[in-house]
């Protein structure tokens, strides 16, 4: 009974999470920006260029508000720039934590997937021929597709169909198995437990990839960083250099974040990417 439960629930991942993603799904914005520009080419749109634009603003600023209207509000605007900075930092402070721990869970979940792929093939060595040989090289051309197939479409967020199709033979390999030997039947069981573990781990890497920051959540940052700076404008200090120095630093700060969440956002895509050497470093002989 225990192993039919398995490859019930098995099967239904296969059909749930495995083919539907051989359609491939657009990529959003943030997405395709890290993924069509190298690192260089991102730090100058996520950085260089945001703090080009708020150097234009406060020298455009400064030449069309007057300054005796600057130092008269000065008591006033203080409080107003400090309580905002203090929001929008909190608030950009949870995103980039969100972030980075939804990077680190991607990273220890495609551990445990390596883990399970490692022990899956272990266990096939308790099985009769032919049974075993054909177990064994279907999960060595799984692996070998993770690595060369899957990890260059998950830069796309896509799945790999031709993996899709691997994982499914071997499901079906396990559901067409008839035991005779009563002493296969506990490793058997194991296999397919699991065999349906690792598959909901690949369902979860593979939606990792293309799952990204909601779009409102994207607007709120944006806003908040034009507020942020351009309210840095209304205040004004006596020498000009000085205040650019300020505004660079203000402005490269949260341009910095962004570049970083964009990097964390899609842990198969751009710079910094989750490698796929837990399952590179498996002994599968």
């Amino acid at each position: 009974m225990a192993v039919f439960k398995e490859l019930v629930f098995f099967n239904r991942l296969s059909k749930d999470h495995a083919m539907p993603r051989l359609v491939a799904a657009p990529m959003c914005l943030e997405q395709t920006i890290s993924y069509s520009l190298s690192g260089w080419q991102l730090f100058l749109f996520c950085v260089v260029l945001p703090v080009l634009l708020s150097l234009t603003g406060l020298w455009i600023a400064r030449r069309i508000i007057p300054s005796h209207y600057l130092n008269q509000n000065h008591d006033v605007t203080g409080p107003f720039f400090s309580t905002l900075g203090t929001v929008y930092g909190i608030f950009l402070a949870f995103i980039v934590s969100t972030t980075w721990q939804a990077f680190s869970t991607t990273q220890s979940n495609l551990v445990q997937e390596a883990r399970f792929l490692g022990n899956i093939y272990f266990t096939t060595n308790a099985f009769p021929e032919p049974v075993r040989g054909n177990l064994q090289h279907l999960l060595l051309e799984y692996r070998d597709s993770l690595i060369k197939g899957e990890w260059q479409t998950m830069e796309r967020g896509e799945s790999n169909p031709k993996t899709s199709e691997l994982l499914k033979k071997i499901g079906y390999a396990y559901m067409n198995y008839r035991v005779t030997d009563p002493a296969v039947e506990p490793f058997l069981q194991e296999s397919i437990h699991m065999l349906s573990a690792m598959t909901g781990l690949r369902a979860s890497r593979i939606d990792d990839s293309s799952s990204g920051l909601l779009p409102v959540l994207w607007c709120v940052l944006l806003l908040g960083a034009v507020a942020t700076v351009g309210f840095s404008f209304l205040f004004e200090a006596r020498n000009f250099k000085a205040q650019a120095v300020m505004t660079i630093l203000l402005t490269g700060v949260i341009s910095m974040t962004f570049f970083t969440i964009i990097n964390l956002d899609f842990p198969f895509t751009g710079v910094t990417t989750i490698s796929p050497e837990p399952i590179e470093h498996l002994e599968m002989k």
